[in-house]
């Protein structure tokens, strides 16, 4: 067997493994207030970017770090074409219709309610650690971030939740 078709067949596994992650992708980017829709276009740019970027995953990695990284990225990308698409609509129209993410069936609603109320920091943070069940240093690999500050946001965060459903 080639050198080539070995790496063609590196590759695709790697893709099967990262599409049996879909799931997780899905709540990952709906847990971070984006409607259930627009979630599922950022689960394929997510795997589209898998198969670009299979050359940089190494297999002593865990694939959840390679796939987290990776749809962090799409979604901050995604982020900064909807800031730039609303300034042209500015320019355009006098006022803009305020967008509101779908409700997600996979998440009661003041859970997600919740979860926007804290800043994106915390958000992301309270996904990777507590609904994708990341290790503390995984999140903070993802997030680019010291395992210390992962540790206070979370502490943060939590009790901001508290807080949250106490009044309500």
């Amino acid at each position: 067997m080639s050198h080539q078709a070995t790496d063609d067949q590196a590759a695709h596994e790697l893709l099967e493994k990262a599409n049996a992650e879909r799931e997780k992708l899905l709540n990952f980017f709906i847990r971070l207030g984006v409607s259930s829709y627009e979630s599922e276009d950022l689960v394929q740019e997510t795997l589209l970017r898998v198969w670009r970027y299979r050359d940089q995953y190494q297999e002593t990695a865990k694939l959840t770090t390679f796939l987290f990284l990776l749809a962090r990225q799409v979604r901050i990308d995604a982020l900064r074409r909807r800031i730039r698409r609303e300034r042209r609509e500015e320019t355009w129209f006098a006022e803009r219709p305020q967008a509101t993410p779908a409700p997600s069936y996979l998440v009661r609603e003041d859970v997600l309610q919740a979860l926007a109320s804290l800043p994106e920091a915390m958000r992301e943070v309270v996904e990777l650690g507590l609904f994708q069940d990341l290790p503390y240093a995984e999140v903070a690999e993802i997030l680019a971030i010291p395992v210390g500050t992962v540790k206070s946001r979370m502490f943060n965060a939590l009790k901001k939740l508290k807080e949250y459903f106490d009044d309500n």
